[in-house]
């Protein structure tokens, strides 16, 4: 396989204070089959004075063939000089046949962090040269127009037997850990788990608990939540999903389970500022919370009884529950005709039901009396739902605010309760569980594995 030796040149090359410069000292001891030598503005014109740079390496490896890269970078010192070139002439000599060698210690601090990064993320092999005092070179006297270049070849005291290779090739994956770490946290902050979890996966550094957190966590974002629990169904002591065992009926099981992973999503959407889809969202999931209170905690009214399928008959109406009709005759202009089950329907429902004692558990349903009237104060929800439904503009914060008297984050909170209510109220808890899973996750990261 040929190799080539991709070197930035700086003040310590190709000789200081009687010893080779990294780049001269790299040609020495791997023998590239070809070396491509990178050149700000003030080192090309030092070059063209005298071709110390040159010379040097045919001096050491006189058949290897040398090419240059002029270029016309003045502020070797700024990032933004040279971060589009650098790993642009890098990445031209990547071939299947080719190795590259990478010199990570020429250059400006600027240039040698460019050149580690792009070994990291290439996967190429970069070299350190240690100077031959074990200390920094800043203080010694570069290279100058003028040096004679023959007599610091001649007395160059790594060309003698036996000299000391001060080479290293560092552990690099130890910055690639640190980039992939960082990445991978401001995915999760963005609650983005499922690019999380491919950058994860590819990783030998990170740790095996993150990689099946972040699987979990993506997993559970698509409401995939069975194949979330198979992956992981607790951590650091904290259960990470609904205990459903004292939920008798099979359905209802199911039912809770579902409600609870469709809020922990919700949560996810109002924190992202998603409030179009937050509002539309929290219409679907407030429809199928109430519903479920109906089926747990208003048995004595059994509605199933008055509905064809969906849809709520007005038949049955008249022959189970005729007092319940009447609510409705009269709120429906023309008397209430067969109608789908509805958000509407329900509340109304709900409110008979607590009129007319036909709940079971009478504290139950006082608190949720209470937070129902906090989410729908005065229908300002309602309105602003329907409104968001039939446009296509975003709902912002502000106009969120207006119209239900609260923000985002504080109706949210009356949801959250309403459902602790409703539910369970360890629903409460694991509201906030993308919270406890990308604590864990950064715990995890904490320490490369």
């Amino acid at each position: 396989m040929k190799k080539v030796l991709f070197s930035p040149i700086g003040n310590t090359d190709p000789i200081r204070e009687c010893y080779d410069g990294a780049c001269l000292h790299i040609v020495r001891h791997y023998q590239p089959d070809e070396v491509v030598l990178f050149f700000t503005k003030e080192m090309w014109e030092r070059e063209q004075a005298n071709h110390c740079y040159t010379r040097a390496i045919a001096h050491v490896a006189p058949d290897c063939p040398v090419r240059c890269i002029a270029s016309d970078i003045v502020d070797a010192h700024l990032y933004d000089s040279f971060i589009e070139v650098l790993p642009g002439y890098i990445r031209e000599l990547q071939e299947d046949d080719t190795e590259i060698l990478l010199n990570l210690s020429s250059g400006t601090p600027q240039i040698k962090t460019m050149m580690a990064i792009v070994a990291v993320e290439d996967g190429l092999r970069g070299i350190q040269v240690v100077s031959p005092n074990k200390a920094s070179n800043s203080r010694s006297v570069p290279v100058q127009a003028g040096d004679d270049v023959e007599a610091m070849l001649a007395n160059n005291f790594d060309d003698e037997p036996g000299a000391e290779n001060r080479c290293q090739e560092p552990p690099l994956q130890v910055i690639r850990y640190f980039s992939e770490r960082q990445r991978i946290m401001s995915l999760i902050k963005l609650y983005e788990y499922e690019a999380a979890y491919e950058l994860a996966r590819g990783s030998a550094s990170i740790a095996k608990e993150a990689k099946e957190l972040l699987h979990h966590a993506a997993l559970r974002r698509k409401l995939m939540t069975q194949e979330a629990r198979k992956v992981c169904n607790g951590v650091d002591g904290f259960r990470l999903f609904l205990n459903v065992e004292e939920i008798k009926n099979r359905q209802l099981q199911e039912k809770a389970e579902h409600l609870t992973e469709y809020l922990v999503n919700l949560v996810v959407f109002q924190r992202k500022g998603y409030l179009s889809e937050f509002l539309v969202k929290c219409n679907n999931f407030l429809f199928e919370l109430l519903e479920y209170y109906v089926r747990t905690n208003c048995r004595k009214l059994n509605l199933r009884q008055c509905m064809e399928g969906r849809i709520v008959s007005r038949d049955l109406l008249l022959e189970k529950y005729p007092a319940l009709l009447a609510e409705f005759d009269a709120c429906w202009r023309g008397g209430f005709r067969d109608s789908e089950l509805s958000f509407g329907l329900l509340c109304r429902v709900i409110e008979y039901a607590h009129a007319n004692a036909y709940y079971d558990d009478k504290n139950k349903a006082e608190q949720v009396a209470v937070l129902l009237g906090d989410v729908f104060e005065n229908g300002q929800f309602s309105r602003l739902r329907n409104s968001s439904a039939h446009t296509i503009s975003d709902v912002t914060e502000a106009l969120f605010r207006e119209m239900v008297g609260a923000s985002s984050g504080e109706f949210l909170q009356r949801v959250v309760k309403l459902a602790g209510i409703v539910i369970h109220k360890h629903v409460i808890k694991l509201s906030g569980v993308y919270d406890i899973i990308n604590r864990a996750i950064a715990d995890r990261l904490a320490v490369r594995a």
